[in-house]
């Protein structure tokens, strides 16, 4: 199943189920907390998919990224014990597709990444709870750049220009997130590559840490840090293509202007 956010006919968002060709439109009572067993008692319309503008598919309260977690990326000390972790701006969510204005002077790359979506208020959660927090999951591209003069300590500008954070269309509610390739394509050059059973903290062990010092709200999109590269690092110019590449979903693709 999955869920998605657009608008149609006029400027107030909805929520919708995508079902092929068709979006069966949820009211305006539904929430993203509900077993969704549920969703389908909230169906009020349907809409053809060609006849709305899709919007990202959830309001998180924030965005956490979680750096270096696949072996082979960046310097990781022998005996990590906890993640590391950074936030991005909600300014940063765009959907795929997204035409990204870059200033010349920024030197930035994609990064290919499978991105959670949290379900239910978490805090100090137990691990026999972890699963039932995640609504689901989704492709992202956790769009970097260098850190200006070494001066950017706290990756404000690094991580949280507008539109460094493009992700797909919708939720896939039923997606099984282990032993899945990811993929980063830069001019349709593999850049990137990996599976997500190799993850050096799995995402239910990222949001159970997480918990224990921040309380995740719903809509949160937690980003598990991206493979290995396979090739040299590519800088965006104009005119670039990146295209993330997550299997069992549609590639998402963000072009520089």
């Amino acid at each position: 199943m999955f869920l998605c956010r657009f608008l149609y006919n006029d400027l107030n968002p909805k929520y919708g189920l995508i079902d092929d060709c068709k979006i069966f439109i949820l009211n305006s009572s539904f929430n993203i907390e509900l077993d969704y067993i549920y969703y389908k008692d909230f169906i009020t319309d349907e809409v053809n998919i060609s006849d709305v503008q899709f919007i990202p598919p959830c309001l998180p309260s924030k965005i956490v990224g979680i750096a270096l977690n696949y072996p082979g990326v960046g310097e990781i000390k022998s005996g990590l014990d906890e993640p590391l972790a950074f936030i991005k701006g909600l300014n940063t969510l765009v959907l795929d597709d997204f035409v990204l204005d870059l200033p010349p002077h920024i030197m930035a790359w994609g990064e290919c990444e499978l991105a959670a979506v949290i379900k239910h208020k978490v805090k100090n959660i137990s691990s026999d709870k972890v699963h039932e927090s995640i609504l689901g999951f989704m492709p992202a591209n956790d769009i970097t750049c260098n850190n200006s003069y070494k001066r950017d300590h706290h990756l404000a500008r690094s991580k949280s220009a507008d539109g460094f954070c493009p992700v797909g269309k919708y939720i896939d509610l039923d997606y099984q997130y282990h032993n899945k390739k990811i993929q980063g394509y830069h001019n349709n050059i593999l850049l990137r590559e990996g599976n997500t059973d190799d993850m050096i903290f799995s995402i239910e062990k990222i949001i159970k840490w997480l918990s224990t010092w921040m309380t995740l709200n719903p809509g949160d999109i937690i980003l598990s840090g991206a493979p290995p590269r396979v090739r040299d690092k590519q800088f965006l110019k104009s005119g670039d293509l990146y295209s993330v590449k997550v299997e069992g979903f549609d590639d998402l693709n963000t072009e520089v202007s």
